[in-house]
């Protein structure tokens, strides 16, 4: 990768909160664009008191989102902190907001008002479910979409209730669609000069994201069930417990792999048993199938099963907890995982960029900042005066602030 990143030059005003928008903008920042970090200097963003778990005063939910960003504390509900930002707009490339949808534009910080001094200004909104529709006025985030698209009803154990995802795909999703949906937009511009308009909610990412599930059942009309750990299509293809109380995964998803593992079993008549032919064979009989793997991997651990099916080409992992995947050997050589300075923490460990530009990974330059800590070097860097301001920079605002967004700007996902 040459000294300079892909974005380098570009400039991004963020006015989002928690986890969509600043997912998109740290990606952004990482990869070297200039991202400034608007805030309510009573406020901040909502992340900043978001969860239980801290560094410090730091909220770990806070500092997985906002690296190499610069934090500018404005009050857009007063005409000197509406002005400093629109003039701070003239000179961006990118501006990305979550606020409900219609709250922008009452702000009078929407493109429509923007574009006037900008017309090349690239405008990316993220909501819960879109712009317009039935669902507008509607609280919505992570888990009510994870809810409302089916994906909840697909994730669980077979015999019991809708589980959550355990992790944030539509928001983290939308983050990266966002995040695609901006470069896109950036390269258009390059074409034409034009600035746009980006929209995309968290509902349509996360039935996008249901990808085979969503056209499986456009095709036959059929819900599916939930499984646990299995897959509908596939079999076998979940977690097996073994006699370690560890779990091990497998994953045949064809013919050949199915050969595999009957002969790392050392079970050669399970290959030629017409039950097990093939994949839709064993779908179709899954349930005697898993009966008879699991009593096969509870006579042995799960060192022994993992080095016997590895052995075999067979494609299978432990089952990590959280602790075991940030020490597996493979993680550990991919060094994702870096630290970052912090002025209050110390030294922080953090997930970096998962990506390369010709082997080397863009590095982590500067650690979530303090709210407002920019402020007054952004402006004065901008020729903005500060002078009405004044009180704002004087008060230099530290994460001690409250950060209970005000309910009529609060985010919409």
């Amino acid at each position: 990768m040459t000294a300079t990143l892909p974005l380098q030059g570009v400039t991004v005003l963020d006015l989002s909160h928690l986890a969509a928008g600043p997912w998109c903008t740290m990606v952004l920042a990482d990869l070297g664009a200039d991202v400034i970090k608007i805030e309510n200097p009573d406020a901040g963003d909502m992340s900043r008191r978001a969860g239980g778990i801290y560094a410090g005063d730091q909220s770990a939910v806070y500092l997985s989102l906002n690296r190499n960003k610069r934090s500018v504390a404005l009050d857009l509900k007063t005409n000197a902190g509406l002005e400093a930002f629109r003039s701070l707009a003239e000179h961006a490339d990118v501006v990305i907001e979550n606020l409900r949808p219609g709250k922008a534009a009452a702000l009078g910080v929407d493109r429509a008002s923007l574009a006037e001094r900008n017309p090349g200004l690239i405008y990316a909104s993220i909501s819960a479910f879109g712009a317009q529709g039935p669902y507008v006025d509607l609280a919505g985030n992570d888990p009510i979409v994870q809810a409302l698209s089916g994906a909840m009803a697909l994730t669980g154990e077979e015999d019991g209730p809708p589980s959550r995802q355990g992790v944030s795909v539509p928001d983290f999703g939308a983050g990266m669609m966002a995040g695609y949906a901006i470069l896109a937009a950036l390269v258009g511009r390059m074409r034409d000069g034009q600035g746009c308009q980006v929209d995309l909610n968290l509902l349509d990412v996360e039935i996008f994201a249901l990808g085979p599930r969503a056209q499986e059942y456009l095709v036959d009309g059929k819900d599916q069930p939930r499984l646990g750990s299995a897959h509908p299509q596939f079999s076998p293809y979940q977690a097996f417990r073994c006699s370690d109380e560890e779990y091990i995964y497998i994953a045949v998803i064809n013919d050949k792999f199915w050969h595999l593992l009957c002969k790392a079993l050392d079970r050669p008549d399970l290959g030629i048993d017409p039950q097990y032919n093939s994949n839709r064979d064993r779908v179709q009989n899954r349930y005697g199938l898993a009966k008879l793997l699991e009593d096969l991997f509870v006579q042995q651990d799960s060192v022994y099963w993992l080095q016997v099916l590895q052995e075999n080409g067979v494609p299978c992992a432990p089952v990590n907890s959280l602790s075991q995947a940030m020490a597996d050997p493979q993680v550990v050589h991919n060094e994702l995982i870096a630290d970052l300075e912090h002025p209050t923490v110390g030294t922080l460990r953090t997930v970096g960029l998962p990506m390369r530009f010709d082997g080397v990974r863009p590095p982590l330059r500067e650690a979530p900042p303090l709210l407002g800590a920019h402020t007054e070097a952004v402006l004065r860097e901008y020729g903005i005066n500060t002078d009405h301001l004044q009180e704002t920079i004087d008060s230099q605002p530290t994460d001690e602030s409250s950060s209970a967004v005000r309910p009529e700007e609060g985010p919409s996902s």
